[in-house]
């Protein structure tokens, strides 16, 4: 699609500029100019405005790629967190060598607390790319914040999100400040929904 803007807007551009000089190839020798003339303000005219329009569409076009660039290099990037998080679980040495905990805590703890971090980063990467609208996200935090281990990674972790996020552009700093906001909701509402243990039940 960005492809086909840029071809568009180029074409006319070209069309625009060489029209002048295909009329005048054409023309025969007793061809009144004057009156040419007259034509060719109005042209002008009509010129303006389809300049503009090709000139909007290569910009577009221009807009378009540009976005698709930084999403993909955001994407790659997230991949790749996703990568080495996943060594570090799958391995409690290797998990070692992580960012430790802000404060003492158990390995399985610890692991469960980058696992609801991860989800607070692909919410983060949606939010960004514009798949999650503001009424959306604060749908899936309060659902978030219904468990004990996110309010808690939250508890331990919420100056550094909110350090990094206030340093980034507007929408690092809106998710950061919603984040606040249902996580302080979550908590005035009550206890957090404990983890229940299912045992296996007889065929």
């Amino acid at each position: 699609m960005a492809l086909a803007y840029g071809l568009l807007g180029l074409g006319l551009l070209g069309l625009i500029t060489s029209t002048p000089f295909v009329l005048a190839a054409l023309a025969p020798a007793n061809t009144d100019w004057g009156k040419l003339s007259d034509i060719s303000q109005a042209y002008g005219a009509v010129s303006v405005v389809l300049s503009a329009i090709a000139l909007a569409g290569v910009a577009l076009s221009l807009l378009y790629q540009v976005r698709q660039s930084r999403t993909s290099n955001e994407q790659a990037i997230r991949d790749s967190h996703l990568q080495l998080a996943t060594l570090a679980l799958s391995n409690r040495d290797l998990l070692q060598a992580w960012s430790p905990p802000v404060a003492p805590v158990t390995l399985k703890r610890h692991q469960q607390h980058l696992i609801t971090s991860l989800a607070l980063g692909e919410l983060l990467q949606r939010f960004r790319i514009g798949h999650l609208s503001v009424e959306k996200l604060a749908v899936k935090l309060d659902g978030h914040f219904c468990g004990e281990i996110a309010r808690e990674q939250w508890e331990r972790e919420g100056p550094g999100w909110r350090r990094t996020m206030e340093a980034g552009d507007r929408r690092d700093r809106v998710f950061v400040r919603l984040v606040d906001e249902r996580y302080q909701a979550a908590a005035a509402e009550g206890p957090a929904l404990a983890v229940v243990e299912f045992q296996n039940r007889p065929s």
